[in-house]
């Protein structure tokens, strides 16, 4: 099969008369990109292909081997890197070189969506005129501070995609502009194609907005979702496999809107810790690096506690930032959760004590997707426990006095009960500390219908055993 110059399954003479017709009207050209050593990868991109196909016959182009065809010394970014690298700039000097003027490129690994003629139809009817670069698959970047610009209900203007997977080129100065950038020595260290890519999509996002579009500068779009993933095959590059095709993050849902944020809110030594490490058992993405005051983990995920503390240091009552710089703070945060959570299947969530005080701003950054875990203990318990610890930790950035204890978690479970009360749309699961603690099995079955997942017997198990019923010496 490697030795074919084309690489689609036949269709009846009907259909494809039916499909040159609207071939004609997208691209010149359709390459794919191969290695010669991987012809399964080849036969598995083949037998995926959807019908119809709107596009021209594909053409298998040999990819570089990086391996093989060793990268300068100035290259720090991988032989799977260059590899990459050279086969796409290849595309591009054969079309120069041939006068094509319109192609559209993919690599091997890449997988699509159901219905892809219909959405591919929906897109390119509403592409700007102008259009050089659109992107059919790919990874919206620092999409938090820059979030995709909608220009009609199927297109985007991006602020940096990554991945070279599907993309189509239009235009001879347009290709002329992604040779140039392509070939500049403006290169950081360690980028690949995708990077250095989005740099230039990068200056086109800021001049639209300066309305000062600088010469050479090329049109990029994305759809509104992403029409083309990528297969669960390992990559050539990165030697990852996943198990099947991923679509990364939507310019129609680029802050993963859609997908809920499990908040734990309560004053410190209210058993928040408890339940969020019931959370990380169950398989709830709280964070990659957890910390805390208890034995048996905390459950704060290092990057909030350091966000909290950086905007209210212990044991302050108010914030020091601004809510417009703490609310993007959090925002940022949260979207990243949500990101990595979205990428392990399941749901992300966040416990910190300042998020009592923080409520309305995670409720600016997230909106709707906001959800409370409010856990609840008599406050005078939790009074208690905190001047406990703060006389054990005499010294420590995270001891206070007692009044000072005192005055904080009064301001935290008064900020977390006006939220909540001003809030009647946020969903609220509240949890009876003494309860969970009492018997843990019927809270979690509780918790477990809120958070709307599926847990595996194990994960219930461990869950469940967790819970130390000594957690309420205070009370």
């Amino acid at each position: 099969m490697t030795a074919t110059p084309t690489a689609t399954k036949s269709n009846s003479p009907g259909k494809k008369k039916h499909d040159s017709e609207r071939q004609s009207e997208i691209v010149q050209r359709c390459f794919l990109v191969n290695l010669d050593q991987r012809p399964d990868r080849l036969r598995e991109w083949v037998d995926q292909l959807p019908t119809p196909w709107p596009f021209p016959e594909p053409e298998r182009f040999p990819a570089i081997d990086g391996r093989r065809v060793p990268p300068p010394t100035h290259w720090r970014a991988g032989n799977g890197a260059w590899g990459c690298y050279r086969s796409h700039c290849l595309i591009l000097e054969k079309c120069l070189s041939e006068g094509i003027d319109s192609y559209v490129v993919f690599e091997d690994d890449a997988g699509f969506c159901d219905g892809f003629a219909n959405r591919l139809d929906q897109f390119v009817a509403e592409l700007p005129d102008d259009w050089g670069l659109a992107y059919l698959g790919g990874q919206h970047l620092h999409s938090v501070a820059h979030p995709p610009v909608k220009i009609s209900e199927h297109v985007y203007l991006p602020y940096n995609v990554n991945r070279t997977h599907a993309f189509m080129v239009r235009g001879r100065s347009n290709m002329v502009s992604l040779y140039r950038h392509l070939h500049s020595r403006d290169w950081k260290k360690a980028n690949h194609i995708d990077h250095h890519l989005g740099r230039l999509i990068q200056r086109r996002y800021h001049g639209i907005a300066r309305r000062n579009v600088r010469k050479g500068a090329v049109a990029v779009y994305t759809p509104d979702r992403w029409m083309v993933g990528q297969l669960p095959t390992r990559s050539n590059i990165s030697g990852r496999r996943w198990n099947e095709t991923r679509f990364f993050n939507d310019a129609v849902n680029v802050d993963h809107e859609e997908e809920p944020f499990f908040a734990v809110l309560g004053p410190h030594r209210s058993g928040t810790s408890c339940v969020a490490m019931i959370l990380h058992h169950l398989g709830i993405h709280i964070g990659n690096q957890l910390g805390g005051f208890e034995a048996t983990g905390g459950g704060e995920a290092i990057g909030l506690m350091e966000l909290c503390e950086t905007a209210m240091k212990f044991p302050a009552t108010e914030p020091t930032v601004s809510d417009i710089e703490l609310t993007h703070r959090l925002k940022k945060f949260i979207v990243g959760k949500k990101s990595e959570a979205v990428r392990d299947e399941t749901v992300a969530g966040g416990k910190y004590p300042h998020l009592c005080r923080f409520a309305k701003h995670v409720y600016a950054a997230i909106g709707d997707s906001m959800r409370i875990i409010a856990v609840d203990r008599p406050i005078e318990a939790s009074i208690r426990s905190l001047q406990s610890r703060s006389r054990k930790s005499r010294g420590h950035w995270y001891a206070a006095t007692s009044n000072e204890c005192e005055r904080l978690q009064r301001s935290l479970l008064k900020h977390r009960e006006e939220f909540i009360a001003t809030h009647p749309n946020v969903p609220v699961h509240r949890i009876d500390f003494a309860s969970l603690t009492s018997d843990p099995k019927p809270e979690i079955d509780r918790l477990v219908t809120f958070l709307g997942i599926d847990p595996d017997q194990d994960e219930i198990e461990a869950a469940i055993a967790h819970v130390n019923p000594n957690l309420r010496k205070h009370g």
